[in-house]
């Protein structure tokens, strides 16, 4: 079974006694007389639970500053919910305690306020344990929607004796502002679907208010549009032909700029090449000027030894005709001389030399040859070099003839494209103008939606009817008197019994049906597994078997009298006993319980009397275990 089981209830302060109430899974009875702290037990659990409402301010509670209650929830399993009983926000610990004496027990901090998008509070935290997370209900009949909260869901399964008594729908707190979201919130228990799909469409009013407003701003913008158009286009209706003109004359100028900047590319990728052509020419001539010099020197150095060898040649002559005189071989002088030389030598040495002067005078040809063409590539080059400057000098005129045109035409260019930009942004205005006309033309023709047009609530047909067989199912099984023929008013939210408004019947049986409302919810939801919170909580069901002289409801009505004769109230306990395996029933009640009561139920009785038993929820009885088991 999934759903929160309520195990204890606990009440602590510094100077007094822990107050507990112990409760069980299955059926729970808490029996007692008036003023006791019953219903304060039932508003306390609501309160911990995540209601805002503040606890009556009884006497006996003034010594007590905190409550604590004890669930077992289906993920988290065992956890403690502790808040201070002046309200605000919760602890939470892990496991069943009265105090959290282990000092291992860490309390997460939950917000008492509802907030979807975070699980630190307490009803989102509920929310997510028993399946309702992220589930959205319509809050009014055009789909406006808000995110489900636990409180939503508590009043289905906590029942205080004001609303169980209340001619009001069981569905409904009877705020008319909340009637939607209560039955979207029904809608959602019957079916397991809630309202997260549904597309909002805008009510009557807020649709007239809305498309007013609108319409203001798109006029005071299509008046503003108009305004400027009227200083700065005066002639706004001739700007469409301005700027087909102007596109005509733009292509026009930009091929011209084009082709000035193309003749110019070319011009300066011509000059480009002549300089280069230039540098290299020059550094020939340099390169020639080198090698002249250098040659000049080789000239010098043939010219040398030609007159070296002339001498060898000559001494050897002289040599041949007498040796008296210096060794033209050797140098040596006359009286140095101690071996003659042969006529053989000497011709051989002369010889030598007249071979030597004519290989260096072929080498001299060569050399004159070479410098001949090197002044020739000279003069050529030279020439190159001429031709070339001349060349770039025309070049560059004809770009100082260009630049200026290129210029102008860039310039027209620019002129061109401030004057088509103002005309374009004349044409934006007129479009931004035809489309806030058409924007208001489409707004003045909407209309609200029509009644086809909203989402349609509520609960299905089908699922009404099976739920209305399931409260007949449970007043047949205590006896309710009549033919129990239950039906479901789509107008109320209510049921009809045997053809009669349950609204129409005195407290007591609208408490009676009131409860088998509830009750039947929680079947058809674990029958069909739907979510369910798990436990109900009924304050004086019965009221119909009380005292009509002594209670303040009154006395009785013909058809509570009808019920009061009967053995209902022994059938209504048995059939709550039974649905042990479904969730776990809490029932308050003053009136005299079935004698086998102990038998079927857990029963928590406050005598209202110091000498018997447990006078009532604040019993100021002697401190007790802090763990609950």
């Amino acid at each position: 079974m999934s759903g929160l089981t309520i195990n204890n209830l606990t009440f602590t302060g510094s100077a007094v006694a822990a107050e507990e109430w112990v409760l069980f899974a299955g059926l729970n009875v808490l029996y007692g007389a008036s003023n006791t702290g019953k219903s304060f037990a039932v508003k306390t659990i609501d309160f911990m639970l995540g209601g805002t409402r503040p606890l009556p301010e009884i006497e006996e509670r003034e010594a007590y500053d905190r409550a604590w209650l004890a669930v077992t929830l289906p993920r988290s399993a065992a956890v403690t919910f502790m808040r201070a009983l002046a309200g605000g926000a919760f602890e939470l610990y892990s496991g069943h305690f009265i105090a959290p004496v282990d000092s291992a027990s860490e309390a997460r901090q939950l917000s008492a306020r509802h907030d979807p998008s975070n699980s630190d509070n307490v009803s989102q935290f509920l929310l997510e344990e028993l399946q309702f997370g992220g589930k959205s209900i319509a809050v009014d009949a055009n789909g406006r929607k808000r995110s489900l909260s636990f409180r939503d869901l508590a009043r289905f399964c906590i029942v205080d004796e004001t609303a169980i008594q209340s001619e009001t729908s069981p569905v409904e707190t009877g705020q008319y502002q909340l009637a939607t979201a209560e039955r979207s919130v029904f809608k959602l228990l019957l079916t397991g679907v809630d309202d997260s799909a549904i597309v909002p469409v805008m009510d009557r009013k807020s649709f007239k208010t809305a498309t007013a407003a609108k319409l203001e701003v798109v006029d005071e913008m299509i008046a503003s549009l108009a305004d400027e158009l009227s200083a700065d286009y005066p002639n706004a209706e001739q700007l469409q032909e301005q700027s087909s003109l102007l596109e005509q004359t733009w292509g026009r100028v930009q091929r011209e700029l084009q082709t000035a900047q193309n003749s110019i590319r070319e011009l300066l990728s011509g000059k480009r090449r002549l300089a280069d052509n230039i540098t290299h020419t020059e550094q020939r001539l340099a390169e020639i000027e080198i090698n002249l010099a250098r040659f000049e020197q080789l000239e010098q150095v043939y010219r040398s030894d030609i007159e070296r060898l002339e001498a060898i040649e000559e001494a050897g002559f002289l040599l041949s005709v007498g040796g008296d005189k210096v060794c033209p071989l050797c140098g040596a002088p006359p009286e140095a001389q101690h071996l003659a030389h042969g006529l053989s030598d000497i011709e051989a040495a002369h010889e030598a030399a007249r071979a030597e002067i004519d290989k260096i005078r072929r080498q001299r040809l060569d050399l004159h040859s070479t410098v001949e063409e090197l002044h020739s590539e000279g003069a050529a080059q030279a020439l190159r070099r001429e031709e070339l400057e001349e060349s770039l000098r025309s070049l560059e005129a004809e770009l100082n003839e260009l630049a200026p045109v290129a210029d102008a035409a860039k310039r027209r260019v620019d002129e061109i494209l401030s004057i088509r930009d103002k005309v374009r942004h004349g044409l934006g205005l007129l479009e931004r103008q035809r489309s806030l006309q058409a924007r208001r033309d489409e707004l003045a023709a909407l209309r609200p939606a029509s009644k086809e047009e909203k989402p349609r609530l509520g609960v299905p047909a089908n699922a009404a009817h099976d739920f209305a067989q399931t409260v007949s199912r449970v007043l047949t099984q205590w006896r309710f008197p009549g033919q129990r023929h239950v039906s479901f008013d789509e107008t109320t939210y209510d049921v009809r019994i045997d053809g009669k408004p349950r609204r129409d019947n005195g407290k007591g049986v609208r408490a009676i049906t009131h409860a088998a409302f509830k009750v039947a919810l929680l079947i058809f939801c674990r029958e069909r597994g739907l979510p369910h919170p798990g436990f109900l909580v009924l304050d004086t069901p019965l009221l119909t078997y009380r005292d009509p002289l002594h209670s303040i409801a009154g006395p009785l009505s013909a058809d509570e009298q009808a019920i009061k004769s009967t053995s209902l109230k022994d059938y209504f306990f048995s059939q709550l006993s039974s649905l042990g395996d479904l969730g776990q029933i809490i029932v308050v009640e003053n009136v005299d319980l079935p004698s086998n009561i102990a038998e079927i139920a857990h029963v928590e009785t406050f005598t209202g009397d110091r000498t018997i038993g447990r006078v009532g929820l604040f019993s100021r009885r002697p401190s007790r275990a802090t763990s609950v088991t």
